[in-house]
């Protein structure tokens, strides 16, 4: 097959493909998975391949030219809905893509849970497969032998860190601040899912400044400041107290009464402890994979696209590309020619309706896929498309 005229290859970035979970707060991060088989069929109609990060690299490096109709496929995170709804779909239309693991949150025994495949058997209903974790690594295993999901790397631990003594927040119920949990407790992070609404952190404790783990130098706060303040919540009714009025001026003010009868026991980082950290996160993630696995890992994604210039130059030098922030991807088109240890990625489209995000389908997603590689038209075609699916929207119907 002739490869494109410039060779443009888009990489597409799915997390969540299934049902969504209403509790969590990022719920926004599930396609539908009625949505995302719209989306392979109107990609094979189209007569777009898929092709994995591996083929997409020798495609970049000039050694093995893709077809001018090719997308690859990724998924973030490692859901166990990937497992459950992606995978079949990807078989069902004849596509293959590449999923993105943490280690940390992969679970850690050889559970095997039933799929679309026991539906369509008529052996489970929809509404009784599993959807709430993360893939185990027996179902990679599976996944990697039957040539669905290639399994590459999304550091180890794909959490946030505090920077500074400033607080943001306090930790309360229903915040979206999972990260605490993962940070105190890391082997509790494959089954968080399964305890939206619970959290082992209490509640009252700050929620300071903080970034993504691979973007930032670490701050370790003062941990006397949490333990007055859970103390505090605890003595004034517990959960209840947020139910209360001017709840967080209230500990905001505690927590300045605090501070000053005290010299402060925060930290930063040292050098040393950085860079034990940048070497847990992108070489011993790497290598567990690999060892776990019995494959090979020469690519990494950025946990939620972070990093700054330290992380970047170290993960250089042991992968054989990595994936670049939208500051920098608008020169790239994953072309041959270009450099290759980069990979610019884009987002499914999606749109705002009435307050919800909902994904475009697929008719949009190609004419996205078009534009992306330089096809005449496509641009004024998606542009319509979406004046369309802005106004069928708003009259309360779903794009189709």
């Amino acid at each position: 097959m002739r490869s494109s005229t410039n060779g443009a290859v888009p990489v597409l970035m799915y997390h969540s493909v299934g049902r969504e979970l209403p509790d969590w707060a990022w719920s926004n991060l599930t396609t539908p998975a009625e949505v995302f088989e719209d989306h392979l069929r109107s990609l094979s109609r189209a007569g777009y391949r898929g092709a994995t990060l591996r083929e997409w690299h020798a495609h970049v490096r000039g050694e093995h030219p893709l077809p001018a109709r090719t997308v690859v496929l990724t998924f973030d995170d490692g859901y166990l809905d990937n497992w459950v709804y992606a995978a079949p779909l990807l078989e069902r239309y004849g596509y293959a893509g590449t999923v993105l693991v943490t280690p940390e949150f992969v679970q850690p025994d050889d559970a095997v849970r039933p799929t679309l495949r026991e539906v369509w058997g008529g052996r489970l209903m929809d509404a009784d497969l599993p959807v709430q974790g993360f893939m185990s690594w027996e179902e990679l295993r599976r996944l990697l032998a039957a040539g669905l999901l290639d399994v590459q790397c999304h550091a180890m631990t794909h959490t946030w860190y505090p920077v500074s003594e400033q607080v943001v927040d306090f930790h309360h119920p229903g915040d979206g601040h999972y990260w605490l949990d993962w940070n105190a407790e890391p082997a509790s992070k494959p089954r968080y899912l399964d305890h939206l609404g619970e959290s082992r952190v209490p509640y009252g404790v700050p929620v300071y400044k903080h970034e993504k783990s691979l973007a930032c130098r670490r701050y370790f706060p003062d941990p006397r400041e949490a333990e007055h303040l859970a103390a505090l919540v605890a003595r004034e009714g517990g959960p209840a107290l947020f139910a209360q009025a001017g709840w967080r001026e209230h500990l905001r003010a505690e927590l300045t009464r605090f501070r000053s009868s005290r010299q402060s026991g925060g930290r930063p980082e040292t050098d040393d402890e950085y860079r034990r950290r940048l070497w847990r996160e992108i070489v011993e993630s790497k290598r567990v994979i690999a060892s776990t696995l019995a494959t090979e890992v020469e690519f990494l994604v950025w946990p939620g696209g972070g990093y700054n210039e330290e992380a970047m130059e170290f993960a250089r030098e042991h992968y054989a590309a990595v994936t670049v922030s939208s500051g920098d991807r608008w020169r790239y088109r994953n072309r041959p020619g270009e450099n290759p240890g980069k990979i610019v990625r884009r987002g499914v489209p999606s749109f705002q309706l009435r307050g919800r995000t909902v994904f475009a389908p697929g008719a949009y997603l190609v004419d996205f896929l078009d534009e992306f590689r330089g096809r005449p038209w496509s641009r004024r075609r998606r542009q319509v498309r979406k004046l369309v699916y802005a106004v069928t929207g708003r009259a309360g119907f779903r794009p189709a």
